[in-house]
């Protein structure tokens, strides 16, 4: 499904240089966008134009809580053009590695107790320690085989599914069931148009629209977002069931999908203080 470039590499692939990661074209995954079909500089373009999307939402974030999230939005922008840009091993690696330790932080910091081993409940110390060994086991298997980064990434993210429709069949409250709902259907179609990509590409060439993988990215990033804040809901009343939460949008609901739903507190959060339900108190109830 490897799709030519523009760039002559004719003469070049005896040259040990060429074994760099960082080499242009290094990378072995390959998506079915013809690559430096709209510039030179640029190997996957409608891939690499899906960094405005992470702009967009990126000054969102900080109009609504200020400059905090400054440096992880550059730190995304930067993976994203650097990978799609250039079709590089190291970026490839920077990209999905990256991606693969944020959701495993997610399942040690948010995880509850009631879902982890009978062995493990009572210490969640074991718990993140045995997740950060398996993150290591699998970034290293990443670098070994890096064309499984993609999958090994899907099959992780389907213990977050799982929670995320379990937990919405047993929440009452309407809005964020309808986000999760939202959310998750969004999810399944960005699946879907990340498998047609990928197994269909011939397909998509024919009718010359090779371009599925571009919508792949924009789906994941609406999606995730509104995974984020139903996952952080469910958490937080799982955790403190008195909590006064509030979904709310921003600019306002209007917007629809392009809006930045977020939660809000509106109590004073005095049982936060509490020494009796702390967070490391109720994570293993």
């Amino acid at each position: 499904m490897y799709i030519s470039s523009k760039i002559d590499t004719t003469g070049l692939n005896n040259n040990p240089i060429n074994d760099s990661p960082f080499r242009i074209g290094s990378s072995n995954v390959d998506w079915c966008e013809p690559n430096y079909a709209v510039t030179e500089y640029i190997s996957e373009f409608w891939n690499t134009a899906n960094i405005i999307n992470v702009w967009i939402k990126g000054i969102q974030y900080i109009l609504l809580f200020g400059s905090t999230n400054n440096d992880y939005t550059f730190f995304i922008v930067f993976k994203t053009s650097y990978k799609w840009n250039y079709n590089s091993l190291a970026g490839q690696l920077v990209d999905e590695i990256s991606i693969l330790w944020v959701v495993m932080a997610g399942y040690t910091i948010f995880l509850p107790a009631i879902y982890f081993p009978q062995s493990l409940r009572a210490q969640r110390h074991r718990f993140i320690y045995s997740c950060i060994v398996l993150t290591i086991i699998v970034t290293c298997l990443s670098i070994i085989y890096p064309y499984a980064n993609a999958f090994a990434l899907m099959i992780l993210g389907l213990p977050s599914t799982a929670f995320l429709a379990i937990h919405l069949s047993r929440c009452d409250n309407r809005r964020i069931k309808n986000l999760g709902i939202h959310c998750l259907g969004m999810w399944g179609v960005a699946v879907t148009i990340w498998i047609c990509d990928r197994m269909f590409c011939s397909f998509w060439l024919s009718i010359s629209f090779p371009y599925l993988h571009a919508f792949w990215h924009v789906l994941i990033i609406f999606s995730s977002n509104e995974a984020i804040v139903v996952c952080a809901y469910l958490v937080v009343k799982y955790q403190y069931p008195q909590a006064n939460l509030i979904l709310h949008a921003w600019p306002n609901e209007q917007w629809g999908c392009f809006s930045l739903p977020y939660l809000k507190f509106h109590d004073d959060g005095s049982y936060l203080s509490s020494t009796s339900n702390n967070f490391a108190t109720k994570s293993i109830v």
